[in-house]
């Protein structure tokens, strides 16, 4: 009798290689470039501006008692809020328009790259043709508005810039959408149709319930690189970070502490960022996972 393939074998040697190869240096890359600066900012966290003095976690004391802190965590909480909503909620109708309206081949394939047009271009580019947009008051143009005398931007920069930043992530989750709406097997909606069961009846209980493992993917990824995509926007749309209106983020909170070289300061606001980005990422992961496991 034939003996049946171990599918659990261990890797030949040809597979250990390729693994080294094509794995080693990426997870290398990661470790030194994200894991060990985040296991020095723990570190240094705990010790006073010179690196050497341990204080323990007088460092946090201070900056939980500075009135100065909590202003840029809730406009990151705000901006999250929003582009989470926005981008999911944006992309699903995007790739759901794409894949289940009668649209031709040409036209899905313009409609797709138009829309993932904001992923290749670089931030800085991005930033400049909405500030541009911004400042030269054409929104009182084409909406028949009066400029606020602090500019656009300083007046409203919470909704400008989620609006932006969300600008610039729909199309990429869009097209992991729309192959994972592809993947559906079309036998359950030739059966839904048979059991009389309309669009929206189709969209709500086949559709959406198997796009949840990319919206979980997707809220995940939006909390991760929250933190970098503010930064990158308050620093080009205001420059100086506040635009003469004070607002600010935590990233730019950091930045603006190692400037003035407190870095024990800078240190202690990156870790309680970075748990605070865990903690949410972590609940989000589970209640979306936990909603998955429902569905089957």
């Amino acid at each position: 009798m034939r003996k049946s393939t171990n599918i659990l074998s261990r890797p030949t040697k040809g597979q250990w290689g390729f693994m080294l190869l094509f794995g080693l240096p990426p997870f290398l890359l990661f470790v030194f470039i994200t894991v060990v600066p985040m296991i020095r900012s723990v570190i240094y966290s705990f010790y006073a501006g010179d690196g050497v003095t341990w204080v323990g976690f007088n460092n946090y004391a201070a900056l939980l008692s500075d009135p100065n802190f909590y202003a840029p965590m809730l406009n990151d909480f705000l901006i999250l809020l929003f582009k989470e909503v926005m981008v999911i909620v944006v992309s699903v109708i995007f790739a759901i328009s794409i894949t289940r309206l009668s649209f031709r081949r040409g036209e899905t394939s313009f409609l797709r790259f138009i829309y993932y047009i904001p992923n290749i271009l670089s931030v800085v580019v991005i930033a400049k043709v909405w500030k541009y947009f911004f400042d030269f008051d054409l929104v009182s143009q084409i909406f028949g508005t009066t400029m606020p005398s602090n500019g656009w931007i300083n007046t409203y920069p919470v909704p400008i810039i989620t609006f932006v930043a969300s600008w610039c992530g729909i199309g990429m989750f869009m097209i992991i959408l729309i192959a994972a709406i592809n993947n559906i097997s079309k036998e359950l909606y030739e059966a839904a149709d048979l059991d009389g069961a309309n669009q929206f009846r189709q969209l709500f209980s086949i559709t959406l319930p198997a796009l949840l493992p990319q919206m979980r993917y997707m809220a995940v990824s939006i909390v991760i690189s929250i933190v970098a995509s503010n930064t990158n926007f308050v620093k080009l749309f205001m420059g100086d970070s506040s635009g003469g209106s004070g607002f600010t983020v935590m990233g730019v909170y950091e930045y603006n502490a190692f400037e003035r070289m407190q870095y024990e300061t800078a240190y202690a606001a990156a870790v309680i960022i970075m748990v605070i980005v865990f903690a949410i990422s972590y609940l989000l992961n589970t209640l979306i996972r936990d909603k998955e496991e429902n569905q089957l």
